[in-house]
């Protein structure tokens, strides 16, 4: 029998952190990843000399841990970009972080009086279901707000009513962020104890947020881990209280799988599909019940380039209107200029919410592009006669979707798994949970003192108060 070796599955942040984490303490992990670039969701892709991300990733932490992890493994290739970020609603483009005097302007003086009203009348006056995302909203924000601000993109964000969604989303996200705290940050202009939705400057690698990774990938494999990108885990057989072997292959075909055995078993595979890979399957009806309640929303991205010089000053925007599906704007040049091959060129990331499979999933590259060149000319960002070429990605798992029921599924699988002796389950996807790239990080380097023997982490719990929160 071949050697058993310490396996992670997965090259997104949690399981590039784990190996580097691992690789320092002298282990050899060996490490597989599905695509063919690692840092998931915040690879960078090349195409043709002009960078993309899968949508944008803003460097920021308040964890130390995190923000030397950076600093050793970038040095001084980070940039200081200062945010900028808009809303557009009505054919009117509102700042974010919103700005009184803009917000006054676009909505005029009797749309904010009926907006500062309706936030007087929930706040104080009128009970709401807070358990909901539309009732959390509504009761921080008034009702008019929470009908401007936030229900069309939270709906096109997740497919369905804001009132079919937990209301721990917003709790996670905007957390801190209210009516109240937004007229005090638009007037004061003090930031110093603002939510982390308002921050306005973050860190970002010169040529995306890729080169961190790939970074992170080349110092743990000179330490002595084996990172193969291009496969993907498609079993995981165990014996009931021990995970034995992976079986890694082609994620495009069944031919050269490999049965790897292991002493130790990391994961940042998506819950659901991490229950339907073990072999054999959990004998608990209730696991492979839980296992089905639990989904993801995917992104797609439509992404550009167009012969213009400038087209906005914003590294991104939000699309709040409803009479377009499209959710948000990436502009790559004003997140680095190095992201552009030609500084009279611009490139961008439209951002779609989908559903695997549906009929915006199956929709081929080229109607997906002319839809999307479509709709950016039908609120004014662009037009088509700038088109020189473009291309789609598309990610199935990226988003968590807190249906009211999410926790009781993820308790039942918790559960189950924790019957494994030799296996960690971590990141956005492993965990379930809506956090950031920092955040993820940071599991993969607490599931590997785990292994260790430095320290006793709940991964499920670890910083339940989510160090920062980001828009």
């Amino acid at each position: 029998m071949s050697e058993k070796r310490i396996a992670i599955a997965g090259g997104g942040p949690s399981g590039l952190a784990c190996a580097y984490t691992l690789a320092r303490q002298g282990k050899e992990p060996f490490l597989v990843e599905k695509e063919d670039q690692v840092g998931g969701l915040c690879r960078t892709i090349n195409f043709h000399g002009y960078l993309f991300d899968i949508g944008g990733h803003r460097f920021f932490s308040k964890n130390a841990e995190i923000l030397e992890l950076w600093r050793h493994v970038m040095g001084n290739d980070m940039l200081h970009v200062e945010r900028k970020s808009k809303i557009y609603y009505r054919k009117r483009f509102f700042n974010y972080p919103l700005s009184f005097f803009n917000v006054f302007k676009n909505l005029g003086l009797w749309e904010s009086f009926r907006c500062v009203l309706s936030f007087i009348l929930n706040k104080y006056f009128r009970k709401r279901d807070e358990s909901t995302l539309e009732g959390w909203i509504t009761k921080q924000f008034g009702e008019r707000l929470f009908w401007i601000f936030f229900k069309s993109y939270s709906e096109k964000l997740w497919g369905k009513s804001c009132e079919n969604i937990s209301s721990d989303w917003a709790e996670q996200r905007i957390r801190g962020l209210s009516l109240r705290v937004a007229i005090r940050d638009m007037l004061s202009g003090n930031r110093k104890n603002a939510p982390t939705t308002l921050v306005r400057q973050f860190l970002y690698p010169r040529t995306g947020p890729g080169e961190f990774y790939e970074r992170l990938k080349k110092n743990s494999a000179e330490r002595g881990a084996t990172i193969t990108t291009g496969r993907r885990v498609v079993r995981i057989r165990h014996d009931g209280a021990r995970i034995v072997s992976v079986v890694a292959g082609d994620p495009r075909s069944r031919s050269g799988e490999e049965d790897i055995p292991v002493e130790y078993l990391f994961s940042s595979l998506p819950l659901p599909d991490l229950i339907k890979m073990l072999d054999p399957l959990p004998s608990s009806k209730d696991v492979l019940v839980a296992a089905r309640g639990l989904r993801f929303r995917s992104i797609l991205i439509v992404n550009i380039i167009l012969d213009r010089k400038d087209l906005f000053p914003d590294q991104w925007i939000y699309v709040h209107s409803p009479e377009v599906k499209l959710g948000r704007i990436q502009n790559y040049k004003n997140w680095s200029p190095a992201m552009t091959l030609d500084p009279n060129k611009t490139s961008l990331g439209l951002e779609y919410f989908c559903d695997e499979g549906d009929w915006f999933w199956r929709m081929n590259d080229v109607d997906l592009i002319n839809f999307a060149i479509n709709e950016a000319e039908k609120i004014g960002i662009t037009s088509r006669r700038h088109l020189i070429d473009g291309f789609v990605v598309r990610n199935a798992y990226a988003y968590p979707v807190y249906n009211l029921d999410y926790k009781k599924h993820v308790a039942v699988i918790r559960e189950y798994l924790s019957g494994f002796s030799n296996f960690q389950t971590m990141g956005r996807s492993g965990l379930f949970q809506y956090d950031n790239s920092d955040h993820a990080l940071y599991q993969g380097i607490c599931a590997a003192r785990n292994f260790l023997g430095h320290a006793k982490c709940d991964l499920w719990n670890l910083d339940s108060n989510r160090m920062y929160l980001e828009s």
